[in-house]
């Protein structure tokens, strides 16, 4: 094993060897690599010998990328699925695609917006009903927003996603954790800077779980058909039947980016719902899942001083699910339970990293045309 820095030099050194071992070194041990510089070749070329390397496993059958002799440039073929079977691979090879100048996308009133969401009092949905802690007030409250909400709803199926219908999205779906965060007691005690650095880091995250729970609950209800699922509270759609457009944020082309940006359906999706369909968490357990999804997403994140009101927060509602399971459900031992709802978040933090991978190499290749004035609320997306 080498860097590939020394493999290239022994494969020009030990090709012309002769010309190498003419040369004449005072010490014939030299230090190799000092500050910055390599010294003397022909030491560097007897450790590499030393080391192990051997001229005569050179593999000289491989067909050439390129050509430093070719004077006429050569542009990628027509078909890149026939040629490579693998079309996203042409990111190696166009890197001309990819663009330093970004259209900047201000999401600030997003920001605004979730701020007087929080400046404002929630609405008592529990009077006249009687809670036991904040879990079964944040339960109680949730449930009849949506009932409330679902009075006069109509889902539409959404065929088409352009900047149009992403801009909706992260609305819709960033206020929406923000009216569901600000049902917890404990979450509104907080300084609003520290509830928006807790929503901008897990929006995402909530949005996925609740985005699953909502689908899995409307097709036990037979409302939506087993491929279609929740994208916001009034909308859905089939991954099989949706045309997705990058247009408006990059440069390269849809063939070229569908194995990288778009997800796999069976991994990022059918895998939780199913695990969901299966244990029927209760609304109070749904929200507990929530609860340490997001606050364990918000607190890694940012560390300091949010780690530590997250990681207080998370206390006091795992005593009262403790209390719900212990006084409410008669179930003194609930691990297993409890291991079995936190494998379904286990997986979801599965895939937010895998999403997180995805977009840093994102910018180290500049695969987007648009930049954002609060990135860290792409972070995850």
């Amino acid at each position: 094993m080498s860097c590939r820095a020394c493999a290239s030099f022994f494969r020009r050194a030990a090709s012309r060897s002769s010309r190498f071992l003419d040369l004449k070194c005072g010490n014939d041990n030299c230090v190799i690599f000092q500050n910055g510089k390599y010294k003397c070749k022909k030491c560097r070329l007897k450790k590499c010998y030393e080391a192990g390397m051997d001229s005569s496993k050179f593999q000289n059958n491989h067909d050439l990328m390129s050509s430093t002799t070719s004077l006429q440039k050569t542009s990628p073929p027509q078909s890149l699925a026939n040629f490579l079977g693998r079309p996203e691979f042409i990111l190696c090879c166009e890197p001309d695609r990819g663009t330093r100048i970004k259209t900047r996308i201000d999401v600030s009133h997003l920001i605004d917006k979730a701020i007087q969401i929080f400046e404002v009092e929630p609405t008592d949905y529990c009077t006249p009903w009687k809670f036991e802690n904040s879990l079964d007030k944040l339960t109680i409250s949730v449930e009849n927003m949506k009932i409330r909400r679902e009075a006069n709803l109509e889902i539409k199926k959404i065929r088409f996603i352009g900047v149009n219908e992403n801009m909706l999205f992260w609305e819709k779906t960033f206020l929406s954790a923000a009216r569901w965060f600000s049902e917890i007691p404990e979450f509104a005690e907080l300084d609003t800077c520290i509830k928006l650095e807790i929503v901008k880091s897990a929006w995402m995250v909530w949005a996925r779980l609740d985005k699953i729970a909502e689908s899995v609950d409307r097709h036990r209800k037979k409302v939506l058909e087993s491929n279609v699922f929740m994208w916001t509270d009034d909308m859905c759609m089939d991954l099989n039947d949706v045309a997705i457009d990058f247009k408006w944020c990059t440069n390269y082309t849809m063939d070229q980016l569908k194995a990288f940006l778009e997800p796999d359906v069976n991994h990022h999706w059918k895998d939780s719902m199913e695990d969901v369909m299966k244990l029927e968490p209760t609304k109070t357990e749904l929200n507990f899942m929530l609860i340490q999804l997001c606050l364990n997403e918000a607190g890694k994140r940012n560390q300091g001083q949010i780690l530590e009101i997250t990681d207080r927060l998370l206390q006091i509602q795992a005593d009262n699910l403790h209390e719900y399971y212990t006084k409410t459900m008669k179930m003194p031992h609930y691990s297993s339970r409890l291991a079995q709802l936190m494998k379904v978040n286990k997986r979801i933090e599965l895939d937010v990293r895998e999403r997180k991978e995805r977009n840093y190499l994102s910018d180290v290749f500049n695969l987007y045309s648009v930049e954002y004035s609060h990135p860290e609320m792409f972070v995850a997306a």
